[in-house]
């Protein structure tokens, strides 16, 4: 053997070992040589089974675990149809999972059923098109699968509801008795402020969303926390935030009753006519940042009672005595890393640019993120793939956009931010020193030793993130466990 592929071999002993091998999965179904690109997981909550899915174009691959990681099914079947192009969600029902899917256009819908049982698929084409609605995004809660819509020059949110067994229904919450303003304190339409985030200049497609879903407990980057929709999944429900200048406001929708609560959270003031302006939201706090090329304001607030917690201010011509990371402006490679001197260049990045905020919690400490991407269009945008940088659906035959675990790790992966990180103590205290590594950083240590990462992906499975990738030459999905 090579003395170089030798030391490789050992490299990746080492820093593997250091992880627990958590599953291998043989395909031994794989014939010819196109290539599995793309894997993902279903969990299913209420039992603890997993099914992990590979796609190579022509055959989707499906393998059912249980919780004790005992095999319950696998079979192939031919590759997701043509006409979509996005997995949205999905329901479980025993060994039966059904994955919902959408087109391009976001008109047409449609699914398919693996049942692992029989070994066999269905697919459905639903009988509904939207014409004078726009799709929000796909909300899976165990068996069953919430497609949600917006009626145009509207405040009415739709579901459309999907169980096993059951013919789909369509319910609505009519949220016209609210008030949604506009940047110029003019009362519209939850549609509207949706699609402008409140601002006259900043353009939005009327036909689609740009939505991103948080997993809020995972470290997230700039790329995914700066949009001005957001979607936070949890257990029976959902937090929609839309981000204007100066509010956030926050639908708390609960899928179970199918109501919703309404909040309204003040951003940070400051004097100037163009600001800049997002949020983040973890477990019972809001974090909200503010900037104009003057001056940075960053604040913490309670979710129920809106009083601040924490306020820092920053001028241009001072110095951000809370940073624990030079000011970082970042290119996705590390050729293009920079570092800034200067907080003015700083506050006039998040003056011009997509401004966001990420928190995520490090032991008993927070490390929270702020910082800039460049603009993009908003609303309808193409998502980025999470890791390799293309709009989604440029790999492969389709996209899954339910993950938001493994969105926020490829994000995390590839940032084009320019940013700063901060570590604040349990009462929002600041503290020196380094920046601790996260979960995300240690898989990626993991990650970097393969020379190819076909397949890869990212998922949580209890209290453990779970990260897997395809070898072709062994036709196996490995799995490891962080």
């Amino acid at each position: 053997m090579k003395r170089p592929i030798l030391l490789f071999i050992l490299l990746l002993s080492q820093i593997i070992i250091s992880q627990e091998k958590f599953l291998e999965i043989n395909n031994n179904f794989k014939e010819g040589t196109r290539k599995v690109h793309t894997a993902f997981p279903v969990v299913d909550e209420a039992t603890g089974n997993f099914a992990i899915f590979l796609d190579d174009d022509n055959n989707i691959y499906g393998f059912l675990y249980s919780a004790a990681l005992d095999l319950i099914g696998e079979f192939a079947s031919e590759g997701l149809p043509k006409k979509y192009e996005q997995i949205i969600g999905y329901s479980v029902n025993g060994k039966e999972i059904r994955l919902f899917l959408k087109d391009r256009k976001d008109k047409t819908f449609g699914s398919i059923l693996f049942n692992f049982e029989n070994k066999s698929t269905e697919e459905t084409l639903y009988d509904f098109k939207l014409k004078n609605e726009v799709y929000v995004g796909g909300y899976s809660d165990a068996s069953k699968f919430h497609l949600v819509t917006i009626n145009k020059e509207s405040s009415i949110l739709n579901f459309y509801v999907f169980e096993e067994g059951s013919e789909y229904t369509k319910q609505s919450l009519d949220l016209s008795k609210e008030s949604f303003y506009d940047n110029q304190g003019a009362v519209q339409h939850l549609y509207t402020i949706m699609s402008t985030g409140g601002s006259e200049t900043r353009f939005g497609n009327f036909n689609s969303f740009k939505i991103d879903k948080i997993d809020s407990h995972s470290p997230n980057s700039i790329e995914t926390t700066s949009e001005i929709l957001k979607m936070y999944p949890e257990k029976h429900g959902f937090k929609l935030t839309i981000d204007t200048q100066t509010l956030t406001y926050i639908i708390d929708v609960s899928t179970e009753e199918l109501n919703y609560t309404l909040s309204t959270i003040e951003k940070p003031s400051i004097s100037a006519p163009m600001v800049n302006s997002n949020s983040f939201i973890l477990d019972d706090k809001i974090y909200l940042i503010s900037s104009s090329d003057e001056e940075m304001v960053f604040s913490i607030k309670s979710l129920e009672t809106g009083k601040e917690l924490k306020n820092l201010q920053v001028k241009k011509d001072e110095e951000i005595i809370f940073k624990n990371t030079p000011i970082i402006q970042e290119g996705g490679t590390y050729k293009d890393y920079r570092e800034m001197e200067k907080s003015s260049k700083f506050l006039r990045r998040l003056s011009k640019e997509d401004i966001g905020v990420a928190v995520v919690k490090s032991n008993n400490d927070y490390v929270i993120t702020m910082g800039s991407k460049k603009e993009m269009v908003r609303g309808g945008a193409p998502m980025m793939m999470p890791g390799f940088g293309m709009p989604m659906g440029a790999i492969g035959g389709f996209t899954v956009t339910f993950n938001p675990t493994f969105y926020a790790y490829g994000s995390y992966n590839s940032t084009k931010a320019t940013r700063i990180e901060c570590l604040f103590d349990q009462d929002f205290n600041h503290k020196s020193g380094d920046i601790p590594k996260n979960v995300f950083d240690i898989i990626t240590e993991s990650a970097d030793t393969f020379p190819k990462k076909d397949a890869e992906t990212v998922f949580k499975l209890n209290d453990s993130y779970i990260w897997g990738v395809y070898n072709k030459k062994l036709n196996q999905y490995t799995l490891f466990k962080f």
